[in-house]
């Protein structure tokens, strides 16, 4: 049985407390916030659960296995590191760090003390998505040609008003591309094997941050093929994520974790419209998707293997951001390396 803690009691805190409880071989053992109260009241919830006092106090027990980062972007990889170089395995939320230094640090730290680390993106874990890679991987689609992410969110001006951090370039590391497009960025390039270049057009269009509230990319993949990635918190009322890979031999599109269209010549998958809609609901998912990506890391604890989504995984859709905010900045197309 392992034994978690999850650092942050805000709201995407609950997902990961959820998840936990209901693995076979996992335990929350125990919370920290840097507002006690707000861990008290956490705690209460989960039967036995213990509050920390300090940061310090929690990576020193040596009860604890692995460690839930649920803070603010900016506070990413100061914890993971700190987790790690307690000798701690790790689940940290996207994005895994907000600058390639903070990206690179995490990545040397982590194999420095053998620690594993697991970031965030729970959808490649659905039926939905493994099947699509399968059929990409295995040439049913043919060669592709394009691949377009489109995700179409609203979140009202006081979803940011409400909480200082968001949208900003310290805490949150940019804004609809690195908090709410990051989950299409990284299930797209996932897909298609890798990015390698892109030119981004990046604008604040309507709410009152510092970051971008619109954006749009123009992509080259590794495999030949080109796209687009659109990302936005403006689009009243807010639309499902949606991924639509084209070959040449048909197309396949995704809405959330569903397929809602498979036309691939002389195959019939059932298709339906997604469970949910984050587009307007920031924690419109079920935890089971975060509990199949918990139970892959210590499933790779257990044989000593690389998580599904490790370190290097996980910066991927990061790097692919930041190249974005370069080309936007620079007027340029920015290639990856």
């Amino acid at each position: 049985m392992k034994q978690f803690a999850i650092i942050g009691c805000g709201a995407i805190s609950r997902i990961h407390a959820k998840a936990i409880q209901s693995l076979d071989n996992g335990n929350l053992y125990g919370v920290y916030d840097t507002r006690r109260e707000s861990a008290e009241k956490f705690a209460a919830e989960y039967k036995g659960c213990k509050v920390f006092s300090t940061l310090d106090e929690l990576f020193s027990c040596e009860e604890i296995d692995v460690v839930n980062v649920c803070v603010p972007s900016g506070l990413h990889a100061e914890l993971t590191i700190k987790a790690a170089k307690a000798g701690k395995h790790v689940i940290v939320e996207k994005p895994m760090a907000i600058t390639k230094e903070q990206l690179d640090n995490i990545i040397n730290v982590t194999q420095e003390h053998n620690t594993k680390v697991a970031v965030i993106t729970q959808l490649r874990f659905t039926p939905a998505f493994q099947k699509v890679k399968e059929a990409i991987d295995s040439g049913r689609l043919g060669k592709i040609l394009l691949a377009d992410f489109r995700g179409k969110y609203y979140r009202a001006p006081e979803y940011y008003s409400s909480c200082g951090w968001r949208g900003t370039w310290e805490m949150d590391g940019g804004g609809a591309l690195m908090n709410q497009g990051i989950h299409g960025i990284d299930l797209i390039q996932y897909l298609m094997g890798g990015v390698k270049s892109v030119y981004a057009l990046c604008r604040t269009q309507d709410r009152d941050i510092e970051a971008e509230d619109s954006a749009y990319l123009i992509v080259e993949y590794k495999n030949g093929a080109i796209g687009s990635m659109h990302g936005t918190t403006v689009a009243k009322p807010g639309y499902p994520r949606v991924l639509e890979i084209t070959g040449t031999k048909g197309t396949i599109k995704i809405e959330e974790d569903e397929i809602m269209a498979w036309d691939i010549d002389g195959e019939k998958v059932e298709t339906k419209h997604a469970s949910f809609n984050a587009g307007c609901e920031p924690l419109a998912f079920t935890h089971e998707y975060h509990k199949m990506q918990f139970a892959d890391l210590l499933e790779a604890i257990e044989q000593d293997r690389k998580p599904m989504v490790d370190a290097e995984e996980g910066r991927k859709p990061v790097d692919i951001i930041l190249a974005a905010y370069e080309s936007n900045k620079t007027g340029k197309r920015i290639d990856l390396e």
